[in-house]
């Protein structure tokens, strides 16, 4: 009893205040669950927390928040790689506790883009800790299992991933080579971020809404690309953010990929309302399937929490953390006010108009299509579902195209209407298919 309410007051200790170890200058990313609804008690036992890295580079510290008792004992900290490989591991005795936290630091831990791993605490002749976390599904980024069965529960840790290296891009340390299939594991399913519906003002929208897992970006600055979904004008944008560092000025610019700046503006924490982060925008003129990027800086020792989805595709668009793609999408959506007649009159910015034609109609496993004007470096050709969501993609070559571009593998599509798109810097057309 005496050792438990010990616990308890050290628990609540630890809720008063904000323990973070040192992390070093040149993190690239943090993955992290910071939030806390709840408790694990260690107590002669072994906790492991699963998780997955935000980046390619390797891993330089980890920090798990705990409440220590040793009464002569002591605790074996690890972390393991995905075949369970001690790549890490400390011992905390009464002598070099911090007295809030566990922490692995000045590691150097080569890794792939959300790659698994595992934190592991034991306990050890007597010694036993209380572990705040969280029991909220939508906060999850893992899941911690006490000896070997699951809690639905996350313990709250820390764990920040430094840039690669030219040499660590070139090798990949006797790992397996495929790093296309990041879909999250079964205990860290995806789900709806913070269950909100990140509603946003506007005829239509572009969102992504789903989220596996925390980014923390610690000054620094990350860009999220998407594409509108009207020609108009993107008006505004919530992000799932649950934590914004209170007492700085961040921000954020609304561009074409291109970097023409389409507005900009600042923001604070107190822009965040129930874990959306929202921004409006009050200019600047898009074209249907346009890629737009919105860019937020961080001032130093700032830090933003923003829930995100690992992803295997680019549909949506792509996240970039201080330059680098990292394998996740924010959780974040966009409104957008469509153009009316006079509108699309005086945004015409004056370049030699695409035309689109397609044949056979009905088209069956395959498809051609005639290009007529110039493409820019990057232009693609889509076709797109009935969602307007695109299924197959070409990436076309910069200039004028004398032959048609073919697609050849459309048996797998049912019969009905489908859109065929062509992206081409701010420019695109879209005409309507048939598939017999």
């Amino acid at each position: 009893m005496i050792r438990s309410f010990s616990l308890l007051l050290g628990l609540f200790g630890l809720l008063l205040q904000t323990a973070s170890a040192a992390s070093p200058q040149d993190d690239l990313c943090k993955v992290e669950q910071d939030h806390i609804n709840t408790a694990i008690y260690i107590d002669g036992v072994q906790m492991t927390q699963n998780l997955r890295t935000c980046a390619k580079g390797t891993i330089s510290m980890v920090e798990i928040i705990a409440s220590a008792e040793f009464n002569g004992g002591f605790f074996d900290v690890a972390i393991l790689d995905d075949t369970f490989t001690p790549k890490a591991m400390h011992t905390i005795t009464a002598d070099n506790y911090n007295g809030t936290s566990f922490v692995l630091n000045n590691l150097s831990i080569p890794t792939l883009m959300n790659e698994q791993f595992t934190l592991v605490v034991r306990a050890q002749n007597g010694a036993s800790c209380v572990v705040p976390g969280t029991e909220d599904a939508d906060m999850f980024v893992g899941e911690a299992r006490l000896q070997g069965q699951y809690l639905a529960k996350n313990a709250k840790f820390t764990l920040g991933v430094r840039s690669a290296t030219p040499q660590l891009n070139e090798a990949n340390d006797g790992r397996k080579a495929d790093v296309g299939n990041i879909n999250p594991p079964t205990n860290a399913m995806s789900r709806n971020a913070a269950g909100l519906d990140l509603d946003v003002s506007g005829d239509c929208h572009a969102a992504q809404r789903q989220s596996n897992g925390v980014l923390n970006v610690v000054g620094g600055s990350f860009l999220q690309t998407f594409y509108a979904c009207d020609r108009g004008r993107v008006v505004e944008a919530k992000l799932a953010a649950p934590f914004v560092k209170p007492g700085f000025d961040y921000t954020y610019t609304l561009a074409h990929f291109n970097g023409d700046v389409l507005a900009e503006g600042t923001f604070t924490s107190e822009d965040v309302t129930d874990g959306e982060l929202s921004l409006t925008f009050d200019k600047g003129s898009v074209r249907k399937g346009q890629q737009l990027s919105l860019r937020v800086n961080c001032p130093e020792g700032s830090r933003i929490a923003l829930l995100a989805k690992g992803v295997d595709n680019t549909d949506f668009g792509r996240l970039y953390m201080n330059g680098h793609t990292v394998p996740f999408n924010i959780a974040m959506a966009a409104g957008l006010e469509s153009a009316t007649a006079e509108d699309v009159l005086g945004t015409d910015d004056g370049r030699a108009a695409l035309s689109l034609t397609a044949y056979p109609i009905p088209f069956g496993d395959a498809l051609s299509a005639k290009v007529r004007g110039t493409v820019q470096e990057g232009a693609r050709l889509q076709v797109l579902d009935h969602q307007g969501m695109p299924i197959k993609s070409i990436s076309l070559t910069a200039g004028q195209l004398e032959a048609p571009v073919r697609f050849t593998d459309l048996g797998d599509l049912r019969p009905g209407i489908y859109s065929l798109r062509l992206l081409s810097g701010r420019q695109s057309v879209s005409i309507r298919i048939l598939k017999g």
